[in-house]
């Protein structure tokens, strides 16, 4: 019985001794291949390009923010853009240059932040955030126009194609990547210099940004060029229309006193349905019909804005007439603020200038 089972403990023994040898094993083989992924992929920039793309399918902020340094890309961006601003605007003397790169200079802080948080708040989303609010970078409350400002950086016309390779050397690399420039469908190589800090890569700044920038820039350029030329006899016809409807309108609301009496705004009311908001409606319908060239998208969308923004404005002006309503007033002057706004910015384009002729205000 004894003899039995000591050959019965034997046999467990090496059974167990067996399965041992086998978890062993095993275990190595898993920490290997845990030290293998972690030193040999977890710590490449392509993993951490992986984990980014994650991040923004998963809506995971502190990941972006991880694997993306925004601050250093965007303060890199701004430098390259406003030179790029500059370089293009042969209307303004070398003095005038200094000027304005001592006030871009200022607030680049503001606008650096600004545009990190909306760069992060698409990747979230999927849209592209305005400024609004009491944001400051709403209209030109800063001296500049922030909305053209981003869109001659080409962030919301550019997408990604795909990644082609990486080049490192030390705790550096450059991510090459393809993207598509959707007003014109051109493809363009840009490169993404990653840094690796504290073990993990970050993608820090666009190397090529400002040849992306000045490679894209004439081919938009004739696109926007052609689409002005098309559209030029509308908007000259129009000017005059509405230089005239100007001065008729002010006969009707000129008063000895001030006041306007009730047959004098029904006049207003019938002159503005009859005659001014038809003519935006019509000058709209003229603009729609001329195809809109290859790099002239947001000139179109601008001037169709501006035409909404119009119209609204007039619409609350007659409400206001008809009510003698003070909210219809403000809300008529802020559809009105809006379209300047829009105007401005299609001055700017269509004379191919970055800034305004006058130095603004340094905040």
């Amino acid at each position: 019985m004894n003899n039995i089972d000591w050959q019965d403990m034997l046999v467990k023994g090496r059974r167990r001794t067996r399965i041992q040898r086998i978890v062993g094993i095993l275990t190595l083989a898993a920490l290997l291949g845990f030290f293998l992924w972690h030193f040999f992929y977890a710590s490449t920039p392509e993993y951490a390009l992986n984990k980014l793309n994650a991040a923004i399918q998963n809506n995971d902020s502190d990941e972006i923010k991880k694997y993306c340094n925004l601050d250093a890309i965007c303060s890199k961006a701004y430098d390259d853009l406003t030179r790029d601003m500059f370089a293009h605007d042969s209307n303004l003397t070398n003095e005038t240059k200094v000027m304005f790169e001592k006030f871009y200079l200022n607030i680049k802080p503001q606008v650096v932040d600004e545009t990190s948080n909306m760069i992060l708040a698409y990747m979230l989303s999927g849209e592209w955030p305005t400024p609004s609010g009491n944001n400051i970078m709403k209209g030109r409350q800063l001296g500049i126009d922030y909305e053209y400002l981003i869109e001659r950086s080409q962030l919301r016309n550019t997408e990604l194609v795909r990644f082609d390779h990486f080049t490192k050397s030390g705790n550096e690399a450059i991510a090459k990547i393809q993207v598509r420039d959707k007003y014109t469908d051109t493809i363009y190589g840009l490169n993404l210099l990653m840094v690796k800090h504290e073990g993990t890569w970050q993608v820090t700044e666009i190397r090529n940004y400002r040849d992306y920038l000045d490679f894209l820039g004439p081919i938009q350029e004739t696109g926007l060029k052609n689409y002005i030329h098309d559209t030029s006899k509308i908007i000259e016809k129009y000017n005059s229309i509405f230089d005239t409807q100007q001065t008729h309108f002010k006969k009707l609301n000129k008063s000895d006193d001030g006041v306007l009496t009730a047959k004098m705004r029904s006049n207003i009311v019938a002159y503005i349905r009859s005659d001014i908001i038809p003519a935006l409606e019509k000058r709209q319908s003229e603009l729609d019909a001329v195809t809109i060239n290859e790099g002239a998208q947001y000139l179109a969308a601008q001037r169709k804005e501006s035409t909404k923004f119009t119209i609204a404005a007039w619409e609350h002006f007659i409400a206001a007439l008809e009510t003698d309503s003070p909210d219809e007033f403000n809300i008529s002057e802020g559809f009105h603020k809006d379209a300047l706004f829009c105007d401005h910015r299609i001055d700017d384009m269509i004379r191919n200038t970055a800034i305004s002729r006058e130095l603004p205000s340094t905040p």
